[in-house]
C-alpha cells in the first residue's frame, strides 16, 4: 500500500534535498491505511449520511400537509398509506444524505491530500467542488450556486465551538 502522495522512497519529502526526517520511516499500519483511503472514507461517509438520511425521513413527514382524499378512508387504510409515504420520503433523503455525505467527504479527502494541508481551505474546496458536482445536470449557472452555497456552509459547520 502506497498512500496518495507518498514518493517511492516512503517519505512525501524523501525527494527534497534536505527534506526527509532523520531515521527509517514508521510502517503503514492499518489504522492508518482505514483513516487515509479516500475509497474507505467515501463508502464510510455514505453509509453513515444514508443512515441518518433515512432516520430524518419520517420526521420531515410529520411536517408536510396530508392528503385531504386520505380523511374519509378507514384508520387501517389511512395508516397503511402513510407508511408507505413514510418509507419513500426515507428512502429519498436517505439517498440524497448518502450521495451528499460521500460526494463531500471524497472530494474533501482528495483535496486534503493534493494539498498536503488540513486546514479550512480543504473543507472550502470540496464543497464548492460538492456544491457544483451536484448541480452540474441544471447548467454552469447552477454549477457556480451550488458551488458558492455547499463553499459558504463548509467554514461555519468546520468552526470549532
Amino acid at each position: 500500500y502506497r498512500p496518495f502522495g507518498r514518493s517511492r522512497g516512503g517519505h512525501p519529502m524523501a525527494d527534497v534535498p534536505g527534506g526527509a526526517p532523520e531515521g527509517p520511516v514508521p510502517p503503514m499500519t492499518t489504522t492508518n491505511i482505514w483513516r487515509e483511503s479516500c475509497a474507505i472514507i467515501g463508502v464510510g461517509s455514505f453509509v453513515v449520511g444514508g443512515i441518518f438520511g433515512a432516520m430524518l425521513g419520517p420526521v420531515f413527514y410529520a411536517f408536510e400537509t396530508t392528503n385531504a382524499s386520505h380523511a374519509d378512508l378507514p384508520l387501517r387504510t389511512q395508516l397503511r398509506l402513510a407508511s408507505r409515504d413514510i418509507a419513500s420520503r426515507s428512502r429519498t433523503w436517505g439517498k440524497n444524505f448518502a450521495v451528499i455525505g460521500g460526494l463531500f467527504s471524497i472530494s474533501e479527502c482528495f483535496v486534503a491530500k493534493a494539498r498536503a494541508a488540513h486546514d479550512m481551505w480543504n473543507p472550502v474546496i470540496g464543497g464548492c467542488i460538492t456544491g457544483g458536482g451536484l448541480a452540474a445536470r441544471g447548467g454552469p449557472q447552477a454549477c457556480v450556486f451550488g458551488c458558492a452555497g455547499f463553499s459558504g456552509f463548509s467554514p461555519p459547520i468546520e468552526t470549532p465551538g
